[in-house]
């Protein structure tokens, strides 16, 4: 039984898109039970290319049990490989399961993100990188600081200027409190309320204030400073 997996395994890595689906069609029917599904995930552990090639294949197949199997092995793609992998979907017609497996990954520990959106941004991908942050900043705020804190400046400031635009005023004093221990990033948050509309950032300021928390960064040059409302 393990010398057949392994042949499965095998296969799914050195045939072409089309064979390999017309090989899992044929498991399939015949068997042995489990062993299409098997196949159809074995082929994530190969070249982004061929993972999308075959993805679009089986849909197009009408394989979809086997099309669901790959498309979920799919998620666990590691970030160095992502990159190629949201490429390849988008040359492939497949740009929706793109933004779904990015969906997923924003959900990933605070380390595991930060890599992410560094491959993200070295690849040339800075909108995926955005889109990513954008999502992580919903998450929980103790887990939207640590994972502020791993991440890059130009990552960072991206991810908190999601928060401010999109948490409430209390989740922004929440997020200083948390944190406030780093200049840098109490600074970059500050910056990003003073940027927002009139009303939202005075709502902003005012529940810093309520928190006993400054409304004032460290001493940064003047053309990057403003008046706080």
């Amino acid at each position: 039984m393990h010398e057949s997996a392994a042949a499965v395994g095998r296969a799914a890595l050195v045939t072409g898109p089309a064979d390999l689906v017309e090989l899992a069609a044929l498991l399939r029917k015949e068997g042995p039970t489990g062993s299409s599904a098997y196949l159809a995930r074995s082929v994530a552990l190969g070249p982004p290319e061929h993972s999308a090639a075959t993805l679009a294949e089986l849909r197009r197949e009408g394989l979809v049990e086997e099309a669901a199997d790959l498309f979920h092995a799919l998620w666990s793609v590691d970030a160095q490989a992502l990159p190629a992998l949201l490429a390849a979907l988008e040359r492939s017609g497949q740009s929706a399961d793109g933004q779904t497996l990015l969906w997923e990954r924003a959900s990933a520990p605070a380390s595991e993100l930060s890599e992410l959106a560094r491959h993200l941004r070295e690849s040339g991908r800075s909108g995926d990188a955005r889109h990513l942050l954008r999502q992580a900043a919903g998450r929980p705020i103790g887990e939207v600081a640590a994972i502020a804190a791993a991440l890059g400046e130009e990552s960072a400031t991206e991810l908190i200027g999601e928060l401010v635009r999109m948490r409430s005023a209390s989740d922004v004093g929440r997020f200083a409190a948390a944190v406030r221990d780093s200049a840098e990033l109490y600074n970059t948050l500050l910056f990003a309320v003073d940027g927002l509309e009139e009303g939202r950032a005075r709502s902003a300021f005012a529940a810093l204030r309520t928190a006993g928390l400054p409304t004032e960064p460290v001493p940064r040059p003047k053309s990057k400073s403003r008046q706080r409302r």
